[in-house]
């Protein structure tokens, strides 16, 4: 790591270099939500949804009743898009009934649109506003001839795409054409794409006018949107959340990934949109509840066995643990050090304490743990030594030992005598001095 580098103090008790804070705070964007699904402007009680092209279709007005559960569906034009509630009473009636799945036609913001009939969920029903309802937005349930149109419509938009891409090319706009679609009627053509900053298509929508002779709308969107236009596989091997299920965006933040113990490393944190994991959002409420009863990180903490002063580095909520960084201490002859201490070990009483009780070491101060293997080593020692004092140790053999000497005496070849000056094998044969011990033997033999 480059120690010329300067760093920043954040708000979530971070340090971080510069160029790590500005990756961040751009991974930490989110988008206000689906814009391809809704024009906020559009939006207002009594109001229709789109000027153009909506057709009869209006938002609840405030003088209006609320409508029952029973009077309203649950429906999406896009794969896993937003979800609108459209007030059609008359599916009470033998005839009309609609299920979980059917296919129907109606008006959207965009147009006439085939959209997708949910599961209604009363939790999401009573979380709605008023505003929220839509009533003349149901057409009719899609027919045959209906899907023969949209698949008509998408070969058009394909045309239409290269259209655009060669106009551009002429008029030198710089943008990425992400999608081109075509209202089930045929009266409006949607060009979403995405480029920095803003863009000027002023020309470049009179010329697609006059050769597609339709009315064009484009919308610019954001990364997170054109990720779930496109859809993709994400790092778990599975369908993008927003492709598959996710109807609306859920704000993330990077302190969600500091308390679940993430690396703050962008690449680890960040899907292919550019953005933090919209996952980081399922678990945050569950780790928020965990982490309760626990000091926040950088929270000075002191020990009351030896009263020094440490700080919290890392929280571990699922491990039930927290790591204290001990700062160093010359007077004290105290060195820098980490330690962790479980969580029943933490006292609050104004401030935090480690109370840890005297007769229980600590289990996660490695440093105070005798390795098993050094204890088995102990007491073998000590049962050797016992038997050692009562029966004599048997004497190693060894298997390479060297062979006895053979008696002259019953030597069946007499003429082949040991040489006792030559020790060892023969390879290394050397010729020391006669030893005086075999000169004495031989003395007293002969006498």
């Amino acid at each position: 790591m480059d120690n010329n580098r300067k760093f920043t103090k954040l708000d979530r008790n971070l340090d971080v270099s510069e160029e790590e804070l500005k990756t961040l705070q751009e991974l930490e964007r989110n988008d206000d939500g689906f814009k391809d699904e809704e024009n906020s402007k559009y939006k207002k009680a009594g109001s229709p949804i789109a000027p153009l092209g909506g057709g009869d279709a209006l938002y609840f007005d405030y003088t209006d009743e609320y409508p029952a559960f029973e009077d309203v569906i649950a429906i999406q034009f896009q794969p896993a898009g937003k979800v609108y509630w459209y007030f059609y009473p008359e599916q009470k009636n033998p005839g009309n009934e609609l299920k979980q799945g059917d296919i129907i036609v109606a008006y959207s913001e965009r147009g006439m649109e085939l959209a997708k009939v949910l599961n209604k969920s009363m939790d999401d029903y009573k979380h709605q506003n008023k505003i929220n309802f839509i009533k003349n937005g149901f057409v009719r349930k899609a027919e045959p001839a209906d899907f023969e149109r949209e698949k008509q419509l998408e070969i058009k938009a394909q045309s239409a795409k290269e259209v655009i891409l060669r106009v551009n090319k002429e008029l030198g706009i710089k943008m990425k054409i992400i999608k081109v679609k075509y209202t089930l009627d045929d009266s409006k053509a949607i060009f979403y794409f995405s480029a920095n900053g803003r863009v000027d298509f002023r020309e470049l929508i009179k010329r697609l006018a006059y050769e597609l002779k339709r009315r064009i709308e484009m919308r610019q969107i954001g990364v997170r949107d054109t990720t779930k236009i496109m859809g993709g596989l994400g790092p778990c091997g599975r369908t993008l959340c927003c492709r598959k299920h996710m109807h609306n965006f859920l704000p993330v933040s990077i302190k969600m990934a500091k308390d679940q113990n993430f690396s703050l490393n962008p690449n680890k944190i960040s899907g292919i949109c550019g953005r933090l994991f919209c996952c980081l959002g399922y678990e945050n409420a569950t780790y928020e509840e965990l982490r309760k009863d626990y000091p926040e990180e950088e929270t000075a903490i002191f020990d009351r066995s030896s009263n020094r002063k440490g700080f919290v580095k890392k929280v571990n909520a699922i491990g039930k643990n927290i790591t204290v960084f001990f700062p160093e201490n010359p007077e004290k002859k105290e060195k820098a050090e980490e330690k962790i201490f479980p969580r029943s070990a933490l006292e609050f009483n104004e401030r935090w304490f480690i109370n840890l009780p005297q007769s229980e070491p600590n289990d996660h101060d490695l440093e105070n743990i005798t390795p098993i293997v050094a204890k088995e080593k102990e007491v073998l020692r000590e049962s050797l030594d016992e038997n050692s004092e009562k029966t004599e140790r048997p004497q190693p053999q060894f298997q390479n030992k060297k062979p006895t000497p053979k008696d002259p005496n019953n030597n069946p070849n007499p003429n082949n005598k040991r040489n006792p000056n030559w020790h060892g094998n023969r390879k290394n044969f050397k010729k020391f001095p006669p030893r005086k011990e075999n000169h004495e033997n031989q003395e007293g033999n002969k006498e």
